[in-house]
């Protein structure tokens, strides 16, 4: 074991000086200090990085139908492929369409017809096979808007002059439905009934009418 007397002068003056000892204790905490420091920056970084990571896979999972269900009743803003910006409350949701309420009226619009949305944030609505608004077919809504004789208006994604018809939905199948064309002001009547035009749910940008409510 060496002793005091065996030390070096200049080892023994070091040990002994309490300035010198305090000065290097201290460089040693630093030392320790800014490792820890960077020891819990890096695992920061790698928790960021794997959330990061996880929003990127439940998102490239996500479908557009999931995203619009997590946000019904919210506001939105869409650009259909014909027809003007529509602007106010994502009403319901189905399979392969929405109902958009715009001041006095109602619009379904055909998910295929919608060129850019706004106002969706990043949640979603987990749907099951089974789900009533997977089952529920822009058929449906169709069907409903007959059965109360509601007066239409229907926007084609058709660019001529022709590309909207007007008056009651009269007939749905499985892919399109019937129009019967009249005038605004008047009921669904033979006499008042200028045509029947068949439509293709394809072809369609938009249905909208009067919100009853």
């Amino acid at each position: 074991m060496t002793s005091e007397r065996s030390r070096p002068l200049h080892a023994v003056a070091w040990a002994q000086d309490p300035e010198t000892q305090g000065r290097w204790r201290m460089r040693w905490d630093d030392l320790f200090e800014d490792m820890e420091a960077q020891l819990e920056q890096a695992r920061v970084r790698l928790v960021e990085q794997e959330a990061v990571e996880t929003a990127r896979a439940e998102l490239s999972r996500l479908t557009l139908l999931e995203r619009l269900a997590a946000h019904r009743g919210g506001p939105v803003r869409l650009r259909p492929a014909r027809g003007d910006t529509l602007e106010g409350e994502l009403a319901d949701v189905g399979s392969g369409w929405v109902v958009v309420r715009e001041r006095h009226l109602q619009h379904l619009v055909p998910l295929h017809s919608v060129v850019w949305w706004e106002g969706l944030p990043r949640r979603f609505e987990v749907l099951p096979e089974r789900s009533t608004i997977r089952r529920l077919g822009m058929g449906h809504v169709l069907r409903a808007l007959s059965t109360a004789r509601v007066h239409v208006r229907v926007v084609l994604q058709d660019e001529s002059r022709h590309g909207e018809i007007e008056g009651t939905v009269d007939a749905v199948g499985q892919d399109f439905f019937d129009v019967a064309v009249h005038p605004q002001d008047q009921f669904r009547r033979r006499s008042s009934v200028t045509a029947v035009r068949t439509v293709g749910f394809h072809a369609v940008a938009l249905v909208s009418s009067l919100d009853a409510g």
